[in-house]
């Protein structure tokens, strides 16, 4: 292209149509460059294709991880909730016996006040009173009791 245009004659250089050849001549270069080889955009391409395919792998194991950690959650999430149900029952029954206990011992106490008022002494009273009854028997002279005592036994 460039023999067939005559640059000796007293025409002016067609710059233009030079410019439009040092464009495609540099773009022409590029697409010939070894970047661009097919071959290299080829071992690109699998090279990318092997990156993806690992992290596809990688992808999958986390994901069937996932998988089985919330079903193992399920299951403990399960047998936490049967337990629970069984601890309520459970619960249930203790209030209910401590309850028919509480009325059992009201009619109980009832029953003993109507046959011994002595009862609603106080709990120090009762102290008072033991330790009197034990003081009176140290005072007491048994040794003739425990003669008769030990003469049965034998």
């Amino acid at each position: 292209m460039i023999l067939s245009v005559n640059l000796s004659g007293p025409l002016p250089a067609p710059y233009r149509m030079l410019h439009g050849f040092e464009n495609m001549t540099q773009e022409l270069k590029h697409l010939l460059s070894p970047q661009r080889a097919p071959e290299r955009l080829l071992q690109l391409a699998q090279e990318n294709l092997d990156t993806l395919v690992t992290e596809m792998d990688e992808l999958l194991t986390r994901a069937t991880k996932v998988t089985a950690d919330g079903e193992q959650t399920r299951q403990d999430a399960e047998r936490t909730n049967d337990r629970a149900k069984s601890l309520g029952q459970f619960v249930r029954g203790i209030l209910q016996a401590a309850e028919a206990a509480k009325e059992e011992a009201i009619k109980l106490n009832e029953t003993l006040r109507t046959q011994d008022e002595s009862l609603e002494k106080s709990l120090p009273e009762l102290q008072r009173e033991a330790e009197r009854m034990i003081a009176e028997m140290r005072r007491r002279e048994l040794s003739t009791q425990e003669r008769i005592a030990e003469e049965e036994l034998k």
